[in-house]
C-alpha cells in the first residue's frame, strides 16, 4: 500500500472545540496543531486526528459499539502512564482498565474514554504483538461482554 510509514488520518464530530482541545491536549496529552473556527487538528500519537465542528446536535452513542478509535501501545509501560495520566487528569474512565481474554492468544489489557462530544476511545496494549493484526485462525473480534452491553459516558 505505502513504501513507508503512513500516518492515520480521522475526522471526528467536536460540539465545542475550545472543550475538546482542553480535553484531548490538557488531559490525553495531545499536541494541538493549526485550528480554524470550524476544525482542530491534534497529535494522537503520531497521527492527525481532525475535529471538526459539529453544532447541529450529535446524536448519543450508547457504548463502545459500533464505533470508537484509539491507539494500541507496543510497549505495557505506555499505555500504563496514559492509566495514570487520565486518573491524575480526572477524565472517568468509560470502562475501567482491565484485562481482556486473560491467558488466551488475544490477551490484552484495554479502557475506554469518552471525549467531551461523546466519541468513545479505546487504548490499548497486546500480550502478543502478532495479535494486533494477526491471529487470523481465531474468530473473535471485539468484547464478549461489552457486544451487547449499554454504556453511558462518565460525565
Amino acid at each position: 500500500m505505502a513504501s513507508g510509514p503512513a500516518l492515520f488520518h480521522l475526522s471526528i464530530p467536536a460540539g465545542d472545540l475550545d472543550a475538546t482541545e482542553r480535553w484531548y491536549v490538557d488531559g490525553l496529552g495531545c499536541r494541538a496543531g493549526r485550528r480554524s473556527d470550524r476544525a482542530l487538528i491534534l497529535n494522537l500519537g503520531g497521527h492527525q486526528l481532525v475535529a471538526q465542528l459539529e453544532d447541529t446536535g450529535i446524536p448519543p452513542q450508547r457504548g463502545i459499539y459500533p464505533r470508537h478509535f484509539g491507539l494500541v501501545f507496543a510497549e505495557e509501560a505506555d499505555w500504563q502512564q496514559l492509566v495514570e495520566r487520565v486518573r491524575s487528569r480526572g477524565l472517568g474512565f468509560a470502562v475501567e482498565p482491565r484485562c481482556r481474554y486473560a491467558g488466551e492468544e488475544l490477551e490484552h489489557l484495554t479502557f475506554f474514554l469518552v471525549d467531551p462530544t461523546g466519541n468513545w476511545l479505546e487504548f490499548k496494549h497486546y500480550r502478543r504483538a502478532e495479535a494486533i493484526l494477526g491471529c487470523h485462525h481465531l474468530g473473535e473480534v471485539g468484547d464478549r461482554e461489552l457486544r451487547d452491553a449499554t454504556l453511558s459516558s462518565p460525565r
